[in-house]
């Protein structure tokens, strides 16, 4: 593994217009900071020893640019620092951790058999409460404080509480992360401005390894780059389980109701429906008014390929995708194309879905071609996993409402959500830690 420093800094030209001749708006300079990691794994007997190559930022870059033309507007500091941020947020989701390129080294190397390929792990964030905040409301001399929490490639936010330097939010999130090393979780607190553009009330962030493997950390921590103010939050780890029986007290109960060996395995189905109960009534005594639904499970999402899909001709000027899948629960909605389709499709997407209740929620499928015209669909009901062997499914399902035999090869996988032994019960009072911020951050 090698962390390389980089620092580009330069004069550039690129100009946006609707003729060489006439730019409208352009870029003079760019200068762009960070860490940049590489890691060669995994290691192998034969040359060239390495399997793969994987590279990413472990934290977001630090960009800077000056615009030209009427992008000139963007130099003004407020409209800087936003535009800054949203370039370094696309930045963010191709290459910032836990987004990474991985190219295989080896001949023949799957790079599925990376392990941090897929987030099979998770965190419980919990959102307490702000003190001290600055003021950025001149007249009411107080702010609209809301937190931004980004890590595991999401972003969540708070709600906004107006007017007060002392909020307290008690909200909660989940996130989900992969093996990748020295990942982190940033809170960015804001100011809600209206209409107007938010202003930072300072920003912290904590490293995942810092989070106990069996349990769970309750700080106060000091925010960065303002004159004041402090965050609280707790982390605890959560258990991915596809075996309820893993559980002591599931356990316990069907020993107790004499199942011994084979008999045990019989009842896995039943159990999972057991466990899933368990889960979302422990969940409902513990969320705090107001507070977010709490995830109860995650679903892993493996869109493969497709067979006996209408054929489509692919033209050489064509730039949109000829099979366009769509795949949703609730209102968390994916959507992404192949340009691969003479029958045989060909997707090889992951994706991973929070549930908050697998027993009554479901995955729906579309499929399109690209002139957006159905090609068919496919549900799924979650209760469905649960009665599975391990809780996957994977095998090829028909498209429903096609004019001839088509179909998706598709790998769901349900983990139910549970707090890692050694975490604290849901109504046990924790003693919050105070910390100090590791590194001061310079404010550019």
């Amino acid at each position: 593994m090698l962390d390389l420093d980089i620092s580009y800094n330069a004069d550039i030209k690129v100009d946006a217009g609707f003729t060489e001749k006439t730019p409208i708006a352009g870029i003079k300079s760019i200068k762009l900071e960070g860490i940049l990691r590489v890691i060669l794994a995994p290691l192998m007997e034969d040359s060239p020893i390495f399997g793969a190559l994987t590279v990413y930022f472990p934290h977001r870059p630090v960009l800077e640019l000056q615009w030209t033309g009427f992008a000139h507007l963007l130099n003004i500091p407020g409209l800087q620092t936003l535009s800054e941020r949203e370039l370094v947020n696309q930045i963010g989701q191709i290459i910032v951790a836990p987004q990474h390129f991985s190219h295989p080294l080896a001949a023949r190397f799957d790079l599925a058999k990376l392990q941090f390929l897929e987030p099979w792990n998770a965190l419980r964030i919990r959102v307490i409460e702000a003190k001290n905040l600055v003021a950025k409301e001149i007249l009411t001399k107080s702010s609209n404080p809301y937190v931004v929490i980004c890590g595991g490639g999401t972003t969540a936010k708070t709600r906004v509480i107006h007017k007060n330097l002392n909020p307290k939010w008690n909200e909660t999130f989940e996130i989900l992360y992969s093996d990748l090393p020295d990942q982190e979780i940033e809170f960015n607190l804001m100011s809600d401005k209206g209409v107007k553009i938010n202003q930072q009330l300072g920003s912290c962030r904590i490293r995942i390894k810092e989070v106990p493997e069996r349990g769970f950390i309750d700080k106060w921590i000091d925010l960065e780059n303002v004159k004041s103010g402090q965050l609280h939050i707790k982390v605890t780890r959560l258990r991915l389980l596809s075996d309820p029986t893993q559980l002591e007290e599931v356990k316990s109960l069907f020993l107790y109701a004499g199942c011994r060996g084979n008999t045990l395995e019989c009842f896995v189905g039943a159990s999972n429906f057991f466990l899933v109960f368990q889960v979302l009534k422990v969940n409902e005594q513990s969320r705090p008014k107001r507070d977010n639904e709490i995830a109860s499970a995650v679903l892993y999402t493996y869109i493969e390929k497709g067979r006996g899909l209408p054929v489509l001709q692919m033209k050489k000027d064509n730039l949109k995708a000829l099979a366009v899948v769509q795949v949703g629960v609730e209102d968390n909605v994916k959507k992404f194309g192949s340009r691969i389709n003479n029958g045989e499709a060909e997707w090889k997407k992951r994706f991973q879905f929070l549930i908050r209740n697998p027993l009554n929620e479901e995955l729906k499928l579309k499929v399109h071609n690209e002139h957006n015209k159905p090609i068919g669909s496919i549900t799924v009901r979650l209760s469905r996993l649960l009665a599975a062997s391990e809780m996957t499914l994977q095998d090829w399902l028909p498209l429903e409402s096609t004019e001839q035999n088509s179909e998706i090869r598709v790998k769901l996988q349900l983990r139910i959500l549970t707090p890692d032994v050694g975490a604290p019960s849901p109504q046990g009072k924790t003693k919050a830690q105070y910390i100090k911020p590791r590194t001061k951050v310079k404010k550019h």
